[in-house]
């Protein structure tokens, strides 16, 4: 396979042109197994051989190589640790790196539901993945997947916070009997999870949404589209930061990430001061 060197080309043309620059040339089995590979991926893909599948798939297998000797170099534009890659490992070893990559990130959830369950219906990442890449080029759509896989990282973190906090936390144990009557689902978000335990674990009680305004103490102050944010006198406050601290002394440790936002504590962002109200001043007589 003769592939094109071009301006800001693709990892792997780049380190082709590399190897072809030298005296013995791009090696026989290379040549075969890149073949090979873009056939496999035409057929499995993008339907019948024709001649339109065939360039697709010359161009997917190219791409996924990239994306392979990006994940060897660490990210870095390094045309010569990319040659080196090749030659330990060859085209299908270059191949498992890339594959590697993408089933990981794949593996992870993408949206923060506990209980939820395998999403039968969710598209498949290498195809995003190959269809980004054919638009946006290889370098791209490698740093794609760099922060999907980070921001997927994340929203795993999440769930697993929550479903310590059920397993851990007398308040979790007594919601995770009754899902629908406590978030109204049997796979909530685990955000709410996390702000309802915690919440409780503060002290602070469940505000009755049908009460009045006046007759709840600490009732937490609802924001459109947001969790609710809790005002407690400042004596109230310094006793549901202890609790809360004493909590968090038990989560484990890779857990607690989850508990920030920005570099803001849960706590700091949903445990507020209450402010005081003035009296008015009475007229003399």
């Amino acid at each position: 396979m003769d592939l094109q060197v071009i301006d800001d080309r693709p990892p792997l043309t780049a380190a082709l042109a590399l190897v072809k620059a030298e005296s013995t040339g791009v090696p026989p089995k290379w040549r075969e197994d890149l073949a090979t590979m873009s056939a496999e991926i035409a057929r499995k893909y993008f339907g019948a051989l024709t001649e339109d599948a065939v360039r697709d798939g010359v161009e997917a297998c190219v791409n996924l190589l990239s994306i392979g000797l990006l994940r060897s170099s660490g990210s870095a534009i390094d045309p010569a640790a990319w040659v080196e890659t090749l030659r330990v490992a060859g085209i299908r070893g270059v191949s498992k790196l890339a594959v590697e990559s993408i089933k990981a990130c794949d593996a992870l959830p993408d949206f923060a539901a506990v209980y939820a369950g395998k999403d039968e219906f969710r598209p498949s990442l290498l195809m995003l993945l190959l269809s980004y890449a054919s638009k946006n080029g290889a370098v791209r759509a490698h740093r794609f997947l760099l922060r999907e896989t980070a921001e997927r990282t994340e929203v795993k973190r999440l769930i697993d916070l929550a479903e310590w906090l059920f397993a851990n936390t007398s308040s979790g144990r007594i919601a995770r009997r009754d899902l629908e009557v406590f978030f109204g689902t049997d796979s909530p978000e685990a955000e709410s999870v996390i702000h309802h335990i915690l919440t409780l674990s503060c002290g602070v009680p469940k505000a009755d949404p049908y009460a009045e305004s006046s007759m709840i103490e600490d009732e937490p102050e609802m924001m459109s589209f947001d969790l609710p944010i809790s005002r407690l006198p400042a004596k109230r406050l310094s006793e549901a930061r202890k609790r809360y601290l004493e909590l968090v002394e038990k989560i484990p440790s890779e857990l607690r990430p989850a508990l920030s936002f920005r570099d803001i504590s849960w706590f700091d962002r949903f445990m507020q001061l209450k402010a005081r109200t003035s009296q008015p001043v009475a007229k003399a007589q």
